[in-house]
């Protein structure tokens, strides 16, 4: 749990999360949780339940696929959000996501609390603006 802050349109937010279910090798993990609303909304909070399930021990490969339901205050229903997560080594992972409305690409660096992610986010023309994520864990 903690606070987040969008500068863009200097909103400050909750932003939590609840592993409800822990994954198993046969069992997804069911998360629940809220931050603010897509990225690119001008405001709104997103309230959302998430399964997501590591496919490392299946196919031999570090790749976790997610899907959920979240709803938006900003759009004001319900959006199917998904994506992939995949591991590239000790401290970097990559990720498709799609946040139910637009596509996203994401390469993040972690490092003890520390991570940073670059983004290239899909806007109404198709095209990708470049954006960039920093957080610390407590």
């Amino acid at each position: 749990m903690g606070l987040e802050y969008n500068a863009g349109v200097k909103e400050l937010g909750i932003v939590a999360n609840w592993r409800a279910v822990r994954e198993t090798r046969t069992r997804p993990a069911l998360i629940f949780g809220t931050s603010s609303d897509r990225i690119g909304t001008p405001n709104g909070q997103s309230y959302f339940a998430t399964l997501s399930k590591s496919l490392q021990p299946h196919l031999g490969v570090p790749i976790s696929p997610y899907v959920g339901l979240s709803y938006s205050e900003f759009e004001k229903r319900v959006l199917v959000p998904w994506g992939v997560n995949a591991s590239l080594g000790r401290h970097w992972s990559a990720t498709l996501l799609h946040d139910g409305v637009r596509s996203h690409l994401a390469a993040t660096y972690n490092w003890q609390r520390y991570s940073v992610t670059a983004l290239a986010v899909g806007n109404p023309d198709g095209k990708r603006d470049p954006g960039l994520n920093f957080s610390v864990s407590f």
